[in-house]
């Protein structure tokens, strides 16, 4: 059965400014809501369209949603996955953020992407409620390969951590795939 998944930017109100977290190369604060189209994660969503799951775009942060229409929204789609690119100044905040997301739909496999899970895929884990951390560049096919995994028992791919038997426990058993391979292009 085909999933719903959710590519998300939950919004990230600060006094500093937007958080520009999907631009490729070290994240900023810019003072002017400044957006760059996020390229690997839209890449994603289009491979997921076409394996047939239904995919949901909610860039809270471009959109400039307060938390609580992103809350809304999300409770409304309750997708079976949520894929959330992290930078590394921003990560706290996601884990938290992330944590919240977890207790209105807990159901839902939640997906870590991007540089600093890269860096430091078990941190995440550990600090956060996230099931799942995809580690590397292409986490375009990562996520597609994830989604595979969940649907119909696809294995996975290199560079995917997470807990064993789905779920922490008291050992701190974190399940790793191997490294990334970079192998797509």
């Amino acid at each position: 059965m085909p999933l719903k998944v959710m590519i998300a930017y939950p919004p990230l109100p600060d006094p500093k400014g937007v958080p520009l977290i999907s631009q490729n190369r070290q994240f900023q604060w810019f003072n002017k809501p400044t957006f760059i189209y996020p390229c690997v994660p839209a890449y994603a969503a289009t491979l997921l369209r076409q394996d047939g799951h239904e995919v949901f775009w909610e860039d809270g942060v471009a959109q400039m949603d307060s938390v609580e229409a992103f809350d809304r929204r999300f409770q409304d789609i309750r997708p079976d996955v949520a894929a959330i690119e992290v930078k590394t100044p921003i990560v706290k905040r996601y884990w938290k953020y992330l944590d919240k997301l977890k207790e209105l739909s807990p159901s839902t496999k939640f997906v870590l992407m991007g540089d600093h899970i890269t860096a430091l895929p078990e941190e995440s884990l550990r600090n956060s409620r996230a099931d799942y951390c995809l580690t590397g560049g292409d986490f375009d096919f990562a996520l597609r390969n994830l989604c595979a995994h969940l649907e119909h028992g696809t294995p996975l791919d290199l560079g995917v951590f997470f807990w064993r038997d789905g779920q922490r426990d008291a050992t701190d058993r974190i399940v790793s795939t191997g490294p990334f391979v970079l192998k797509h292009g």
